[in-house]
């Protein structure tokens, strides 16, 4: 049996480029989700409800839970206000809340997305948060 010299660059080539489509095809894949809040957009007045509602979904765990969460100014901590309940996947996490300003100035709030990894996991994985959004209180 003899080489065919012009067939070796050929087979050369054909091998790189297996080899390539196995690289591009075993790269990491990367979760897709989002978290969004709905507030409302004009001043409201203090000791009032306010209405907030949030949806969000990620594909990185099995199990989502949709939280509103609330702090005074724009500096301190953040307190949860409310979650909605527990749901897979794909299927969308949702929660409303009411919300009651305190004293005048301004409340910020923010929609918080957690991850579990089963549907009474204690230790839940924060996964990604909403644009926190600043309300006017009278």
């Amino acid at each position: 049996m003899t080489l065919d010299r012009k067939r070796i660059p050929c087979a050369a080539a054909a091998g790189f480029l297996g080899a390539a489509v196995l690289v591009l095809t075993a790269g990491p894949a990367f979760a897709k989700g989002v978290m969004d809040i709905t507030v409302p957009t004009h001043p409201v007045h203090a000791g009032r409800p306010v209405h907030v509602s949030g949806k969000g979904d990620d594909d990185a765990a099995r199990f989502l839970r949709a939280c509103v969460q609330e702090r005074g100014g724009d500096h301190g901590a953040w307190h949860t206000v409310e979650c909605g309940r527990v749901m897979t996947s794909g299927a969308g996490a949702r929660v409303e809340a009411e919300v009651r300003a305190a004293h005048g100035g301004v409340l910020q709030l923010r929609g918080v997305l957690y991850g579990l990894s089963e549907r009474d996991d204690p230790h839940p994985e924060e996964l990604r948060s909403s644009p926190v959004t600043s309300v006017p209180v009278r």
